[in-house]
């Protein structure tokens, strides 16, 4: 009888052992990335199209949750930066995003989740992220100097300030419109065990190879070479159009938030019957330096200040008594301006300048078919000398504004 117990015991022990292996639990993650705008950290389900992402995140933490072929263990959300702004505030930026999801799962998830159940990692720039990018992109201007620097951060980590100065800030304007905004998405990953039989893994792993199929190389593909950022505009001043005096002028970006404009007016009205003259032609040249948040946005957008020099003459008579520049006035200043985007290729500038302006001019009478000179006077002044509304045009590779954006329909 003893023998016959233990016998069965033995039997009983074998088919459990053996149900057991014959099932295994393999950990996975299911994940998506929810997307936030540039430095800020409100979660806004209508952009890029974070609402169709996070209902099917909480439709599938649902199911694990309830399906017993699962195994939920935690939910692990990465907050996610890209790398405008400063090492601290990314880190406060990733952070804030990471908070933010939490709260929506809290408000939302069918099943409630414990505080034990939610891991976060607030790296600030995902730095590994943008080296991925890179990698996969042979087109990267400066590759590989971009490739080093994201791999050697200096003291403080000085990274973004080294991207910025690379190359005339090329390498940078390329990574900012086409990298950085993926980066600013937070990750989501829900973590579970799936259960596997034994049998089904064997009949997937070890299929036998087909050794008759030949293996064929890739055929080559010729990298074209990469079309770099190029970026300036035309731009006309709506102040000298409306003043009838033509004009035009052209904006040369240079690299590291720096840029040179060549302006240019021309107007030769003139009616000797009734002494009316309208007579203008110059230019200036001037020096921007690019800042604030939409300079780092785009080149040629936001904030601008620097020096200028110009060069004018002229000659206004409308009946009365007339104005002759004699050669050319001079001023030189500092202008001060800000531009917006109006449409995709599209901006508004204001610009102001005060300067310094000197020169000579005739003070004359027509009088009959004649101009009679009345006296020459010295003009030296600091004054306004430089205003602007201008319609400019952008133009070059990627120098565009990105509308959708700005509106939040992505």
């Amino acid at each position: 009888m003893k023998r016959i117990l233990s016998i069965a015991l033995i039997a009983m022990v074998a088919i459990i052992t053996s149900e057991a292996y014959a099932q295994k639990m393999v950990r996975d993650t299911i994940g998506v990335r929810i997307f936030f705008r540039q430095s800020k950290v409100e979660l806004l389900p209508n952009f890029k199209g974070n609402e169709a992402r996070l209902d099917s995140f909480v439709t599938e933490l649902h199911r694990i949750q309830t399906d017993p072929n699962y195994a939920f263990r935690s939910i692990n959300i990465k907050g996610g930066a890209s790398p405008e702004g400063t090492v601290r505030f990314n880190r406060w930026l990733s952070r804030q995003r990471a908070d933010r999801i939490t709260e929506y799962l809290y408000d939302n998830t069918a099943t409630p989740l414990s505080e034990d159940q939610i891991t976060f990692e607030y790296p600030g720039v995902d730095w590994e992220g943008l080296k991925r990018y890179v990698l996969a992109d042979s087109l990267v201007p400066s590759r590989e100097q971009v490739l080093y620097i994201i791999d050697h951060p200096g003291p403080g980590d000085d990274r973004v300030a080294r991207l910025k100065k690379l190359n005339w800030n090329i390498p940078w304007q390329y990574l900012f419109l086409k990298y950085y905004p993926p980066l600013r998405g937070s990750q989501v990953q829900i973590i579970f065990d799936r259960v596997f039989r034994l049998d089904s893994l064997k009949e997937a792993t070890f299929k036998p190879l087909n050794f008759e199929i030949p293996v064929v190389p890739p055929p080559m593909k010729l990298i074209p070479r990469p079309m770099l950022p190029f970026y300036a505009a035309l731009k006309t001043n709506l102040v000298y159009d409306a003043l009838l005096i033509p004009n035009v002028g052209i904006d040369i970006y240079m690299g590291n938030n720096w840029s040179t404009v060549i302006n240019w007016e021309y107007a030769w009205w003139k009616s000797d019957k009734t002494h009316w003259y309208w007579r203008v032609y110059g230019g200036d040249i001037e020096i921007r330096k690019w800042f604030g948040k939409k300079s780092l946005e785009k080149p040629l957008t936001g904030h601008h200040i620097g020096p200028y020099f110009q060069l004018v003459t002229y000659d206004f008579e409308t009946g009365h008594r007339g104005y002759q520049g004699r050669r050319w006035t001079k001023a030189a200043g500092i202008a001060y301006g800000y531009s917006m985007p109006l449409r995709e290729r599209l901006n508004l500038d204001f610009t102001i300048g005060l300067g310094f302006h000197w020169g000579q001019f005739y003070e004359y009478k027509p009088i009959d078919t004649h101009y009679v000179w009345q006296k020459t006077r010295n003009r030296m002044a600091i004054t306004p000398t430089k205003i602007e509304v201008s319609l400019v045009w952008l133009i070059g590779h990627l120098n565009a504004n990105d509308m959708e954006e700005r509106r939040g329909d992505k």
